[in-house]
């Protein structure tokens, strides 16, 4: 049979250049969202010591991602339980490499606090409400360590307003020249 070999991989805690060394789990999702199941067996919760695990699976589109438990351990961890997800196009009879990376807890107040802004701007949300949200993130990242590494925080304000100034610009159209498409 033709199945196709992921490799997948889990990142250090702030450090995509390193592999983690506990033990996480990984879950496989079809494109419709639903935990990935074949051949009996359901592709969630798979365990994946020191940070990979090779899982073997019929040819598909798969988003992955990885969850640590939800216990609390010895000492503190200022991390989410869950990574970033990855999506991998399976083939048959191939090697894939997929690297999950770790976030901190702080990058994801971050990235909710601009969904929540983002939100009162559609008028989804009243502004109090926000407000209320707001104010309580801002608190609780106060006395969560920012991250060790600059990249993930430190580029979100800045491709922030890159993106705004180029669809100011009209940026659906690459006009730079660097970054040439094939029509």
């Amino acid at each position: 049979m033709s199945l196709a070999n992921l490799n997948v991989w889990v990142t250090a805690l702030d450090d995509p250049c390193k592999i983690s060394s506990r033990t996480w789990y990984i879950n496989i999702y079809n494109c419709d969202g639903s935990i990935l199941r074949w051949c009996d067996r359901e592709y969630a919760v798979i365990p994946a010591p020191c940070g990979h695990r090779s899982i073997r699976v019929p040819p598909g589109c798969y988003r992955i991602n990885a969850v640590w438990s939800f216990r609390i351990g010895d000492g503190f961890y200022y991390v989410n339980h869950f990574t970033d997800s990855a999506v991998v196009q399976a083939c048959c009879d191939k090697h894939q490499c997929v690297t999950l990376f770790n976030p901190s807890a702080h990058r994801c107040g971050r990235i909710f606090l601009a969904a929540v802004q983002d939100a009162v701007q559609q008028e989804a949300i009243p502004n109090d409400a926000a407000q209320l949200a707001e104010d309580g993130i801002e608190q609780v990242l106060k006395h969560i360590p920012r991250p060790a590494r600059p990249f993930e925080l430190g580029h979100l304000d800045e491709i922030e307003k890159r993106v705004r100034a180029a669809e100011e610009k009209g940026g659906d159209k690459d006009d730079t020249g660097v970054f040439p498409f094939d029509d």
